[in-house]
């Protein structure tokens, strides 16, 4: 019988004395009490809020005075910090505003970033422009720091390969981008131009989403070694094809950049450029009329200008998944 059951012989006479009613010890070491636990996350809680929640497991089992074993101080410090992470995710994502494009070379953004240094260790820049509806990179200029002129000749070129100039141009507030050259450009050509407020990445966040996987994939960036602005350049723009032509985005529809940029509609579908101009010019004068100060006159200016884009169905914006507006922002003062 013991080898039909793979057992000792010995083992078969523990179970025949075993007494069915005394209770069989659960191997491993007996769960905490929940009241027990409770009572040690209300301690613990405590001292997080009068030390900071940056406070590890040492300094607050030391306040504590060794009531709680320093095991279940880990344990309930982890929770509750994981708790306070969801939260703050959950509230993030709630207050968040997002905004997606609707239309084909509406919107382009640019921005420049670090690429490495050369031989003699002199710093190698990109200029990146991408077209944000679809996330394509439209263009690369790789060397020095640009001028405000030679991104004047960016813009040109990607507007010869696009047949045709953008309805905006959104940059940062770097010194080549705020120029003369750059401003009169713009006003040639009828592009808003979309500056994004001083300290905040976020309102360029294509840019800045587009230009760290192309140096992911091109294995440049700081500390980088750069042969030659060529092979940097060459580097770059198989990146761009690989990311562009292969990689499939959830928020495309399950297209490539490529796919996307193919089926989406033109901007002159939904608006003339004469008529946007004309009224985010008398949106941006009303705008101004009771601003002061320079961040709160040029979020002023963005705001004209993503809210005629959105009359216009040319971009939408939601906060928390819900459609979003200046009037919705102004009800929830």
């Amino acid at each position: 019988m013991a080898e039909s059951h793979t057992v000792t012989a010995r083992s078969l006479c523990n179970w025949k004395n075993l007494d069915p009613a005394q209770q069989v010890a659960v191997p491993g070491r007996p769960r905490t009490p929940k009241d027990v636990l409770e009572a040690a996350r209300d301690l613990v809680r405590g001292e997080l809020e009068r030390q900071g929640w940056d406070c590890g497991e040492g300094p607050i089992s030391r306040a504590l005075g060794g009531q709680i074993p320093l095991a279940r101080v880990r344990r309930v410090l982890r929770e509750l910090k994981a708790e306070r992470r969801a939260r703050r995710r959950q509230q993030r994502a709630a207050a968040r505003v997002s905004t997606s494009v609707q239309a084909r070379d509406a919107v382009w953004s640019m921005d420049a970033t670090h690429l490495g240094r050369d031989a003699v260790g002199r710093a190698v820049q990109a200029e990146v422009l991408r077209e944000v509806a679809s996330t394509r990179t439209i263009e690369i200029s790789v060397g020095p720091a640009a001028t405000g002129k030679e991104v004047c000749a960016i813009l040109d070129d990607a507007a010869r390969h696009r047949m045709g100039y953008p309805l905006v141009v959104q940059t940062d507030n770097g010194g080549a981008y705020v120029s003369k050259e750059v401003r009169e450009w713009c006003s040639e050509h009828g592009v808003l131009h979309l500056l994004s407020l001083p300290h905040t990445p976020q309102h360029n966040g294509a840019s800045e989403n587009g230009m760290y996987g192309l140096k992911l994939g091109a294995a440049l960036g700081k500390g980088a070694r750069v042969l030659n602005i060529e092979h940097a350049r060459a580097r770059l723009q198989a990146a761009r094809d690989r990311i562009d032509g292969n990689r499939l985005r959830k928020t495309r529809g399950w297209k490539t950049a490529v796919q996307a940029d193919a089926d989406m509609p033109h901007w002159s579908t939904l608006v003339g450029r004469q008529e946007l101009l004309h009224k985010t010019s008398c949106a941006i004068r009303k705008a101004l009329i009771h601003c002061e100060g320079s961040r709160a006159r040029r979020r002023a200016v963005r705001e004209a200008i993503l809210s005629t884009l959105q009359s216009f169905s040319v971009i939408q914006r939601t906060r928390g998944g819900r459609p979003w507006t200046a009037h919705n922002a102004e009800s929830d003062l």
